[in-house]
């Protein structure tokens, strides 16, 4: 994959952000600063006026106007000061807000992604990129500066597990036009001034909490949210639009774009749990469903099936042939999906490389034969050869649920269907079992401490071993594939 020659501002389409787009933002922050202290100063200049027959309508004027003036200085200290501080970490509040998480070295699926963005590093001659993913379903990919001449790219695992390398490169392209471009730089600051702040909002409301400087702080961030929203949206969509086609151009390949656009966009886990004021930074809206209730005013990307339109346009292929030829690439995937054996055959010996010896450092907590290290979707998992159990740590967990490699077995789908009936009832026993004598955990293979038992979440009543120490999962046989079946009917 390279560029052409000479041909690099050509291949991109989007230009090098304007400043006067960064001094609108500046802009807006301070209008926004000097009007929260200015109307209320005015409001209480009229309750005086109203309170005092002698004063007369130009005294009153000549007040409002000197107090304007004043404020509007204090106005433009305090969104200076505001402007740089909210600049400070940048790069470490937006990954914490997105809850990114470092590649895995040992990840097959990382592995991949990291392949795909070193290949367009090296295309398009960035310096430095880092690369990220976050642990939810959903489909999703984002771009961001780090304010300080770097750039930072990041995944979702649903994605990740979802899409194809030709469609992740499309995916990957699209977030390397924003930053060769410069634009990702103005959608960076907007969030950082605005938008970081929208999850400290949502978990105010959570709260439920009505104290009067509790709703002083939700009504400024709620100001914030909306006075951003409309030039964010306005600036945001021709970027969008400008980013697709550059991607396609880049890889002269816009169908693979399009179908991943496709794919994103109706998948049912949305776009995961990135908060919605950074939806600039990503390629989807992170509210599947809030175009009903915003307005398309608010919107911060087109329609995907716009965007689906232009790249068609780009790659002279008609919608009719275009759906046809997803409707192929699906049935195809499904062929790809639960096609790896289980890693407990595996070890039984139908591939004996797959599995190697952990060195005799653990032991199975529940029959106590020695684990062996299996490569489990694409990850490296400790696993029971005699009794079937599973090792995994809490973000393996996390990724194993996106990915649909290995194949279940009668029995794992008849266990799976019997949690999904009985889930109710499995949750009451367990509560009144807890505390009781004969109730006793197993030991974790690592620390030896006692593993506290319990469902992995409420949703899905797989009773599972987790030891609070080591982060680590203990799975008896068949749990773990019938948890992963649980999730998939979920997700759909």
């Amino acid at each position: 994959m390279s560029a052409e020659p000479g041909t690099r501002r050509t291949i991109f389409a989007v230009e090098r952000e304007k400043r006067w787009r960064i001094w609108l933002l500046f802009g807006l922050l301070l209008a926004m600063v000097f009007a929260i202290a200015w109307v209320p100063c005015v409001l209480f200049a009229l309750y005086l006026y109203q309170g005092s027959p002698e004063a007369s309508m130009g005294g009153l004027v000549a007040t409002v106007l000197e107090i304007g003036g004043l404020i509007l200085g204090v106005s433009l200290v305090i969104a200076v000061s505001y402007w740089f501080i909210a600049q400070i970490g940048a790069r470490d509040r937006l990954l914490r807000a997105m809850h990114c998480k470092p590649l895995d070295p040992h990840d097959r699926y990382h592995q991949r992604l990291a392949d795909v963005v070193e290949e367009m590093r090296l295309a398009t001659g960035m310096a430095r990129i880092e690369c990220y993913t976050v642990a939810t379903l959903g489909l999703n990919a984002f771009s961001f500066s780090d304010l300080r001449g770097g750039g930072a790219i990041g995944v979702t695992e649903g994605a990740l597990a979802r899409l194809s390398r030709q469609q992740l490169e499309g995916v990957v392209a699209h977030e390397f036009a924003h930053i060769v471009s410069g634009s990702y730089i103005t959608a960076t600051v907007s969030c950082m001034l605005f938008g970081i702040y929208s999850s400290l909002g949502e978990s105010l409301e959570e709260g439920g909490e009505y104290y009067y400087p509790i709703f002083l702080l939700r009504g400024w961030l709620a100001l914030m949210e909306l006075a951003s929203s409309v030039p964010t949206a306005a600036l945001n969509w021709e970027r969008e639009r400008q980013a697709d086609v550059a991607a396609a151009r880049f890889t002269r390949d816009p169908l693979s774009l399009a179908e991943a656009l496709r794919i994103i966009g109706r998948h049912p886990g949305g776009a995961g749990y990135i908060p919605e004021g950074l939806a600039p930074l990503c390629i989807r809206d992170t509210q599947s469903s809030s175009s009903e209730l915003r307005g398309g005013w608010r919107q911060t990307h087109p329609p995907i099936d716009e965007r689906v339109d232009a790249l068609l346009a780009l790659a002279h292929v008609s919608p009719g042939d275009f759906d046809r030829q997803v409707e192929r690439a699906a049935e195809t995937f499904d062929k790809r999906e639960h096609w790896s054996p289980s890693p407990g055959a595996t070890a039984a010996g139908s591939d004996p490389s797959a599995v190697s010896s952990a060195g005799g450092a653990m032991t199975c907590p529940s029959c106590g034969a020695g684990l062996q290290e299996a490569d489990y979707e694409g990850l490296r998992i400790f696993v029971c050869a005699s009794c079937g159990g599973r090792l995994a740590g809490t973000g393996q967990v996390e990724r194993i649920l996106a990915r649909r490699e290995v194949g279940f077995s009668d029995e794992q789908q008849h266990l799976a269907d019997l949690l999904a009936a009985d889930g109710d009832r499995l949750r009451r026993a367990a509560v009144l079992a807890r505390g009781h004598p004969g109730v006793g955990g197993i030991a974790c293979p690592k620390c030896g401490a006692t593993m506290l038992r319990r469902h992995f979440n409420y949703v899905h009543a797989v009773e599972i071993d987790y030891c609070l120490a080591c982060s680590l999962y203990w799975f008896e046989k068949d749990e773990l594939e019938a948890l992963q079946i649980l999730c998939e009917c979920q997700s759909g």
